[in-house]
């Protein structure tokens, strides 16, 4: 079975090592002596002198940053870590309990995780510690909705709802809540609030293989922390789809354990990353989730993205939806110093979240096409002519999207195909509204501002500097061999700013030999390419692009990479010898006059 590699010093050190470098890295924690597994907050005995209640939790450890990560959370005092997604022993919370506990009148509260391993050797630590004279309350955390009956089980699995809750339970303990109090808040915490995950890939426990199995078009719903099955497996979808099918779950009136939401209803979001998602994945769950929610008319006041509880690298994500009062809200914003609680950006002066609409500013241009009035204008069929070509050098950019890609896999980050593709489909929208195919110059300039806007990376700004260079020239008057000209300029724009010259390994190395064959063959009052010249200036492009295959990358990403790998030619050359190729094609295939 294949294991997934982990940047360690041994399977059976991984957890303590964990441990010391988390202390290492903040030394406001310190790890108990004798005991490498339980975590304190250095300032505990002053916590104590305050008569503040000892809010304490644990678990395994591959759960990072819980549960280690919140000690500082209000007056979260200790944490207990076991192995990789195991329990701590009793006797490892016996000990932090005893340590924040022995001396403290005010009592402890210790917030378990509902999973069976943990309420028994929690509970076990508790029934000793109490069995000791000391003061301890336990609160069991589970607010997972996958399951949707109220059947004999394990029950609801603690998931987000964990860190939510120690954030809640430090907040009221650190205003000097007694322990009588806190646990009913607690309670009612909790059955205002519901999480639900979704997996796209298993994790590697260390040592191990997957911990579960998943084919790449699949998607896991309802699963919890550990690997373990959620409610079903789904085939894959948008980000907006998966978050319907997800918040449809938690509140369908069929399931015993929704979170029956109403109108109006004030909530709170967390948006959990599982340890493997991106921040831009979670960025789109987390706008899906708020549209959503506010779709049926409830209220988004906050809204957190962060790993609170992570299962390793596995990526997934969990909602959870919490339904708050002024009472919990204020515990959520409440100060803490743990150095892994979100917090929102949020304007001056404003407490609540809300959706903001686009900011409007009238000195910020919408449309950075330039208007463009000079230059030459062509005939009703010299326009059609320019129409078929540039909508067939956008289709067949976007035909080679995948070729182009692969490409520039070895090279760069295997999008050059993609982005060349979303700039093709910005052209063709236009193409369909009013592209001006008959005057060249604003043609030019709408080609420059779309791939501005549409293209992005170095191939979008390298691509605006091109037509930016050929509407120049076409904003020219008299110019003769005006093609030419255009050509040339806009080599010239990019390789003032790119940095690259013809034979590094570029797009330039398609263009540079199309321009010096038209070049070649023009005669003094060549206005329009014949398509003899046309022709000539393809292959050239074309021969250039395949020559790309033997030099060495000495410009953009490439230049990074070792000549080992970059054994197939240039994508960005091959990209500017395809849409030469098309539009060529569909020129000289025009009706002759």
């Amino acid at each position: 079975m294949a294991t997934g590699k982990k940047l360690i010093n041994s399977v059976e050190s991984c957890v303590d090592d964990n441990l010391a470098g988390y202390v290492a890295l903040n030394p406001g924690v310190r790890l108990l002596q004798g005991h490498p597994g339980v975590v304190i907050r250095a300032d505990y005995e002053e916590l104590q002198r305050e008569g503040k209640v000892a809010v304490l939790c644990g678990g395994g450890s591959g759960h990072e940053p819980a549960f280690a990560g919140y000690v500082g959370q209000g007056m979260l005092a200790a944490v207990a870590m076991g192995p990789v997604f195991a329990c701590p022993p009793a006797s490892e919370m016996l000990a932090a309990i005893r340590a924040v506990g022995r001396h403290n009148p005010a009592g402890c509260l210790m917030l378990i995780p509902n999973y069976t391993g943990d309420r028994l050797n929690f509970g076990l630590a508790a029934e000793r510690a109490q069995g000791e004279g000391i003061r301890i309350a336990t609160h069991v955390i589970g607010e997972d909705c996958a399951l949707t009956t109220s059947d004999k089980s394990a029950g609801r699995r603690g998931l987000t709802g964990i860190p939510v809750t120690i954030k809640i339970a430090g907040a009221l303990a650190e205003e000097g809540r007694k322990l009588g109090d806190i646990v009913p808040i607690l309670k009612r915490v909790l059955s205002n609030m519901a999480s639900i995950g979704v997996a796209l890939s298993p994790c590697f426990v260390p040592g191990g293989g997957p911990t579960f199995s998943l084919p790449h078009d699949e998607m896991e719903l309802g699963l919890g922390v550990h690997g373990e099955a959620g409610v079903r497996r789904l085939k894959m979808m948008s980000a907006r789809d998966t978050v319907a099918a997800m918040l449809d779950h938690m509140t369908s009136p069929d399931n015993t354990n929704r979170l029956p939401l109403q109108k109006s209803d004030r909530v709170a979001v967390f948006i959990n990353d599982l340890g493997g998602i991106s921040h831009m994945e979670l960025n789109i769950v987390a706008k899906e989730t708020i549209q959503y929610l506010e779709s049926r008319g409830i209220v988004v006041v906050r809204a957190l993205c962060s790993p609170f509880l992570t299962s390793l690298e596995m990526a997934g994500t969990h909602v959870t939806v919490l339904r708050v009062d002024d009472d919990v809200t204020r515990c959520l914003d409440a100060p803490t110093k743990s150095p892994h609680w979100p917090r929102s950006l949020l304007p001056s002066g404003v407490s609540d979240r809300f959706s903001p609409a686009p900011l409007q500013l009238k000195h910020v241009e919408t449309d950075p096409a330039q208007d463009v009035t000079s230059g030459m204008t062509f005939s009703a069929e010299e326009g059609q002519c320019m129409r078929s070509m540039v909508r067939a050098a956008c289709q067949a950019v976007m035909d080679k999207e995948s070729t182009l890609n692969s490409l520039d896999t070895g090279a760069g980050d295997g999008d050059c195909g993609a982005t060349l593709a979303r700039g093709a489909r910005g052209v063709l929208n236009e193409l369909a509204r009013d592209l001006p195919v008959c005057k060249p110059a604003l043609l030019a300039s709408r080609l420059a501002a779309i791939a501005e806007s549409t293209m992005g990376g170095a191939s979008g700004g390298l691509y605006g500097l091109f037509f930016t260079g050929v509407l120049a020239a076409l904003s020219e008057e008299g110019t003769k061999d005006v093609w030419s000209e255009a050509l040339r300029q806009g080599i010239a724009r990019m390789t003032r700013y790119g940095g690259a010259d013809p034979g590094d390994r570029t797009m330039l190395d398609a263009l540079q030999p199309a321009l010096d064959a038209l070049t070649a063959s023009s005669s003094s009052d060549d206005v329009t390419p014949t398509s003899g010249r046309f022709e000539r200036a393809v292959l050239a492009a074309e021969k250039g692009a395949e020559s790309t295959r033997e030099m060495k990358a000495r410009a953009g990403r490439a230049s990074y990479v070792s000549t080992s790998l970059l054994q197939q030619p240039d994508a960005g050359a091959v990209g500017v010898a395809t849409w030469l190729r098309a539009a060529y094609t569909a020129f000289s295939s025009r009706p002759s006059s």
